[in-house]
């Protein structure tokens, strides 16, 4: 993992992704990672779209390398993320998914679902995330600018 091991990292969450969220953030700091953690710090009720707002807002302000986002599912925040023509978010539910999105994709955010994805398997999809180099060849280059010209 010494390859990505200092990315900057942000990561949030709405009151169903807290516990995963902080087991992932305590795992990215292990492994070298900057980590911001942009809450929420409690199991309160919190609107997903606040807390991606959040999270971007971070993102575009430090600069930093990926952004993570948990919420029951998954698909709530990322619907979210992906409303900004910057962010290419994914939900992925194994290493092969989010292996393709960081290859052909240039994904920059992982959604992940707390209630559908087990911690031991969270950290791999994780992993293979954030070790994950782009693809740079012509093809899946010209198809992430036509995305961010959608």
């Amino acid at each position: 993992m010494e390859a990505r091991s200092q990315s900057t990292l942000i990561f949030s969450s709405d009151h169903g992704g807290v516990e995963l969220r902080n087991r992932l953030v305590l795992h990215a700091k292990a492994i070298g990672c900057r980590v911001v953690d942009v809450g929420p710090d409690n199991l309160d009720s919190v609107d997903y779209p606040d807390q991606v707002h959040n999270a971007l807002s971070e993102f575009f302000r430090l600069k930093a390398d990926f952004i993570v986002l948990i919420c029951g599912s998954g698909i709530g925040v990322s619907m979210a993320a992906n409303r900004d023509r910057r962010i290419r978010a994914v939900v992925a539910a194994n290493s092969a998914q989010a292996r393709l999105a960081r290859q052909h994709n240039h994904a920059n955010c992982l959604c992940l679902g707390a209630r559908l994805t087990e911690f031991r398997e969270a950290k791999e999809i994780f992993n293979c995330f954030i070790e994950t180099e782009p693809d740079m060849s012509e093809r899946h280059c010209r198809r992430v600018a036509q995305l961010g010209a959608l």
